[in-house]
C-alpha cells in the first residue's frame, strides 16, 4: 500500500503543478525516455521535455476554468505500476467552452528505486454543458 500511496502522491503533485503552470515541478517525476501516446494518433511524443512542453503548449492555448481529478486506481506489478486517472475538465480556448471528462493513463517504473513516468496516454470524452 505504501507503493499506491506513494504513486498517488506523484500524480497529485503533477495535477497541482500543471494548474499553477509550474511545470518545471512535473520534470522530476518522468523518466528522461518517457513516451506519451496521444489519442487517436500514431504518433509518439518522447522524452522528458516534450512531455513536459505538452502541459505548458496546452496552458498556452487554453484557460483551465475547473480541473477535479478523482483518485487514481493503482495496480503495482513489483517495479511497474498503472495508474488510472480520472477526471474532469473545463476550459476555453478560441472563445470556446469545453467540458470533458477523461482517464490519464500513467505507466510507472520503478529501476532505481523512485517511481517515474515511463509512458502516458489520455483519453476524454465531451460532456454536455450543465
Amino acid at each position: 500500500m505504501e507503493d499506491v500511496k506513494e504513486i498517488r502522491e506523484i500524480v497529485g503533485a503533477i495535477n497541482e503543478a500543471w494548474v499553477a503552470g509550474r511545470f518545471e515541478a512535473i520534470a522530476p517525476h518522468v523518466a528522461d525516455h518517457v513516451i506519451m501516446a496521444p489519442p487517436g494518433d500514431d504518433a509518439r511524443v518522447m522524452g522528458r521535455d516534450a512531455y513536459v512542453a505538452s502541459f505548458r503548449q496546452f496552458m498556452e492555448l487554453a484557460t483551465v476554468k475547473e480541473f477535479a481529478p478523482a483518485t487514481p486506481r493503482v495496480d503495482v506489478i513489483g517495479n511497474t505500476a498503472v495508474a488510472v486517472c480520472p477526471f474532469e475538465i473545463v476550459y476555453e480556448m478560441e472563445g470556446e467552452t469545453y467540458r470533458e471528462k477523461g482517464i490519464d493513463i500513467l505507466v510507472f517504473a520503478r529501476p532505481l528505486g523512485e517511481w517515474k513516468i515511463v509512458w502516458r496516454t489520455v483519453t476524454s470524452e465531451p460532456q454536455a454543458a450543465s
